[in-house]
């Protein structure tokens, strides 16, 4: 187990590493499965892969691929109790999902049963079954007499039509498994009250709900013959690679344990097959651990019973999480925590400020005696007289006497300082080598190391240079920038790197001498968009060319404009500028792209009010009318581009020194080349409403159309074609395309408004454009580069920057 704090090391100096060196070393070639709720590692993780020629064996499951797994179908469900481990799984994943939501057990056992039984249900009367069917039948049960099915597939003696094992003919186990199935239902569930039979319905479908979307539904319910990963237990014996690549957060979560309770018990099923290989390591990598833990509490499987067995079946996890408390919030049991610890036998900790984390190594490491010296003065003296002109007293022939004495004491081996002064790529280890453990302090090598012989020392001197960059500067403007959106609002995201999307790759270079060379490619963000629900509104006041700007808006521009209309429609005024401060870390990668600071607007939609009220200037936009004369063609074509958007700009402007100005009244626009439909609606006219009831999908739409004219009217925002968005406020999404179906946008890209109720968010939206840029530059600079982009989310974290 690795812990440790943002910034700490955990993902470069210990997964990546760790990951490289199993592949590089075992023989035969392990079986891998490795989960990353947050999308950070998995990019690096495939291209080792790839490095070492094993991409044959690599299943790559995310929601726009062709990776296909039905978790809850399994041959012959009813023998063996295999469908009640099934059922311990959805359990465990629907706990993931929704957290604990009652204090008393009975709706979450009822909501078990209810689950166990329907699972029987399916595998009786079904040939084939997934998710979707399962909630359909969960559905059916407060409604129809599902115990007639059950009785009628009893009675014709088939649990399917391919079953061979029996002769098509049900065992005892398997009808013993119906009866118990037609007793629940005709005499249990169906004789509760109807209000509590909705309560654990609800409770049951809450999870199998998530299914009831496009993708999500094409990867984990799949038709039998679409089905990809057919056999968790064939699949880990051959030495295949399961990346588990989904960042929707709920979908991560609790798919993700599904994925790895599914992966454990393949590999404990070992022990009961004798005949099964057991000479292909099954190797579990899990970065952000509390997303995916869970403990048996005495059901069938857990974390702590694969650990505690999984040495016997050759089974390796390596799990990395922030700090035991982050586990314990997760687990919610401090008994059930602690029992799953102690079961990773070497556990490796980067720096930590959590109590619960320094004392347990305290406690592991022990305490050895230590030399403590005391120091002690006395006077003593005599004739002494009251000194009543300045008070005290006199004293004659005093004797001073010093001593010093030094003596053993027991004290804890590892201090709390000690442990919050770790710096980064730094770690104390208990570290477990099959006879004995023992406690050092690790010097980690990061995996961006080209050298890794390069001596610790230089590798701390390069990750301070680069930071000490970016802490110089922001320290001085930090104090009044918490009070805006900055660049540390978009690096302090968690899907900061996945937007950043850093690559590199081999080129050549030409001068002076040609030689082989690294292409380095990844994105900037560069314009925020803002959406203000009224005129003169707007989280950048501090910055002191917006507060000019403002100081210039007579009454007309002021007047409140984000309502929602009796029609559905939906009102913004919008502004657009650079992202404040972002030269400033991004100076220190190699290929530019960050906006020189300018500290004003670049376009006010209250410059233009008229236009913005109506959109009088856009009304004779060539394309507007050429599309105008078939809309039905026009939003069957927005619809087709929807699914992977880059429906914007089609043209690249230049950055300008412009600031927004009161535009002056025009008749109409110059011609624009953005297209007029795409997977938001309509784009023209460019102006501040928009028709529809989907309040996210107006502020898309109206913040697009405010980007457009910034470039295109305003001249005073650049924009490139090779552009991507990004969601910053109610809350943090990944990036998307311009034009992109909502969707998809809310299930696999987190775009939506829930952090406006539980974070606290920002009044109105917060959009940020990234650019793409790419240079080349010779090898040995590359780490540094490495190193900036981990500088940056360390010194971001630490300093607080960034309004949300």
């Amino acid at each position: 187990m690795i812990t440790g704090s943002i910034g700490s090391g955990k993902t470069s100096g210990t997964i990546l590493p760790y990951l490289e060196q199993i592949l590089k070393n075992f023989s035969p070639k392990p079986s891998l499965l490795l989960i990353d709720p947050k999308g950070t590692f998995l990019k690096a993780a495939k291209k080792i892969i790839e490095n070492e020629k094993l991409e044959k064996n690599m299943f790559h499951i995310h929601l726009d691929g062709d990776v296909t797994f039905n978790p809850i179908y399994v041959e012959n469900a009813l023998q063996r109790s295999r469908f009640l481990e099934v059922a311990q799984m959805v359990r465990a994943a629907a706990t993931n999902y929704i957290g604990k939501q009652f204090d008393s057990p009975f709706w979450e056992i009822s909501a078990f049963n209810l689950m166990k039984n329907a699972l029987v249900y399916c595998a009786a009367v079904k040939e084939y079954y997934t998710l979707r069917d399962l909630y359909e039948v969960i559905i059916r049960a407060n409604k129809d007499n599902l115990w007639d099915d059950l009785i009628e597939a009893k009675r014709a003696g088939l649990k399917n039509e391919s079953n061979e094992s029996t002769g098509g003919k049900l065992g005892p186990e398997e009808i013993y498994n119906i009866n118990c199935a037609i007793e629940y239902f005709q005499n249990e569930y169906r004789q509760l009250e109807d209000k509590v039979r909705t309560g654990i319905l609800a409770t049951s479908t809450s999870f199998l709900n998530q299914f009831q979307e496009y993708r999500a539904a094409k990867i984990f319910c799949p038709k039998k013959e679409d089905l990809k990963i057919k056999s968790m237990d064939e699949l880990v014996d051959s030495g295949k690679m399961i990346l588990f690549d989904i960042t929707t957060p709920a979908l991560a979560k609790s798919m993700g344990t599904f994925v790895k309770l599914h992966y454990q018990q393949a590999l404990l099923n070992r022990l009961a097959d004798t005949e099964r290989d057991k000479s292909v390591s099954g190797v579990i990598i899990i970065d952000e651990y509390q997303d995916v833990v869970t403990v048996s509490s005495g059901s069938t499987i857990g974390d702590e019973k694969c650990l505690a067995k999984g040495r016997e079946a050759n089974t390796i996890t390596i799990a990395a999480t922030q700090s035991y408390s982050t586990l314990e919030n997760a687990i919610g049991r401090d008994k059930a925590t602690k029992e799953l610890i102690q079961n990773f036998r070497t556990r490796i900790a980067c720096h930590s400020a959590d109590l619960n984390t320094i004392k347990l190594f305290q406690e592991l490491v022990g305490k050895e005696e230590q030399p403590k010296t005391t120091h002690n003065i006395s006077e003593m003296s005599q004739h002494t007289n009251r000194n009543y002109l300045i008070g005290g007293f006199d004293a004659q022939d005093a004797n001073i006497t010093e001593s010093y004495s030094t003596s053993p004491q027991k004290d804890y081996a590892l201090t709390g300082r000690e442990f919050s002064s770790l710096q980064s790529f730094e770690a104390f280890g208990l570290l477990y080598d099959g006879v004995q453990t023992r406690f050092e302090k690790i010097f980690l090598k990061p995996h961006f190391l080209r050298k890794p012989n390069t001596a610790h020392k230089k590798l701390i001197k390069l990750l301070a240079s680069t930071a000490a960059g970016i802490i110089l500067i922001l320290t001085g403007v930090l104090n009044r920038a918490e009070a805006f959106p900055n660049v540390c609002s978009v690096v302090k995201a968690r899907e900061f790197r996945s937007c950043l999307d850093f690559k590199v790759s081999g080129a050549m270079c030409g001068w002076p001498v040609p030689r082989p060379c690294a292409r380095l490619e990844y994105y900037v963000p560069q314009t925020f968009v803002e959406l203000s629900p009224d005129g003169g509104a707007t989280h950048f006041k501090e910055l002191p060319g917006v507060a000019a700007q403002l100081a210039t808006l007579g009454p007309k521009s002021k007047i409140p404009f984000g309502s929602e209309g009796i029609n559905d429609s939906q009102s913004y005024h919008a502004h657009v500028l650079g992202v404040p401060l972002a030269s400033i870390p991004f100076s220190l990668l190699p290929c530019g792209g960050a906006r020189p600071p300018k500290m004003c607007f670049d376009a006010m939609s209250e410059h233009i009010h008229d236009h913005w009220a109506t959109g009088m200037g856009d009304l004779l936009q060539p394309l507007f009318l050429a599309w105008s004369a078939s809309p039905k063609a026009c939003l069957i074509t927005g619809a087709l581009s929807s699914a992977t958007g880059g429906s914007g700009s089609r043209f690249s402007a230049p950055e300008s020194p412009m600031c927004s100005v009161p535009f002056p009244k025009l008749p109409t626009f110059l011609p624009s080349s953005h297209p007029v439909c795409n997977g938001w609606g309509i784009f023209y006219p460019r102006y501040g409403t928009y028709d529809g009831p989907a309040s996210l999908t107006g502020a898309l739409m109206i913040g697009s159309r405010m980007r457009s004219l910034a470039s295109e009217v305003f001249r005073s925002s650049p924009s490139s074609i090779d552009e991507k968005w990004q969601m910053i406020s109610p809350q943090s999404s990944s990036c998307f395309r311009e034009g992109q179906n909502l969707g998809i946008l809310e299930t696999a890209k987190n775009v939506r408004e829930l952090g406006r109720l539980t974070g606290g968010g920002l009044k109105g939206h917060l959009f940020v454009a990234w650019k793409k840029v790419s240079c080349k530059r010779d090898w040995p600079t590359v780490p540094a580069y490495y190193a900036a982009i981990e500088a940056m989310g360390a010194v971001c974290q630490g300093l607080g920057g960034g309004s949300r």
